[in-house]
């Protein structure tokens, strides 16, 4: 499977190269704020750094997003052992309770186990 999306990959990279060498001729001058201005440079380049720069943006996303989950997960944990921990003592202290019960009550602990 990693040798097919490799190939993949590969075939789409070496289209876009060929598509670029064969289309340089429409150049485009790119005119940012403040005066400042890119170009000539072919239209090619120009989608294609778009598209790169997306790509990019979206990736960082992604890479915050990860983050952010991973501290929810890393908290949830933190409280499911707090629980965890809760259940174990409350487990222990169950038969403690019983027996008190019994104790002071021994006609109900009777009753209880039929």
């Amino acid at each position: 499977m990693t040798a097919i999306r490799f190939l993949l990959g590969l075939a789409i990279l070496i289209f876009l190269i060929t598509l670029g060498v064969r289309n340089m001729e429409p150049q485009v001058t790119i005119q940012y704020y403040f005066g400042y201005r890119a170009g000539p440079m072919p239209l090619f380049f120009a989608l294609l750094t778009a598209a790169a720069s997306g790509i990019l943006l979206t990736m960082l996303f992604a890479v915050y997003e990860q983050l952010r989950l991973h501290g929810v997960i890393r908290r949830q944990r933190k409280q499911i052992a707090a629980l965890e921990k809760d259940i174990s003592e409350f487990k222990q202290l169950m038969p403690e309770r019983l027996i008190e019960q019994n104790l002071k009550n021994p006609a109900a602990g009777e009753e209880g186990q039929r």
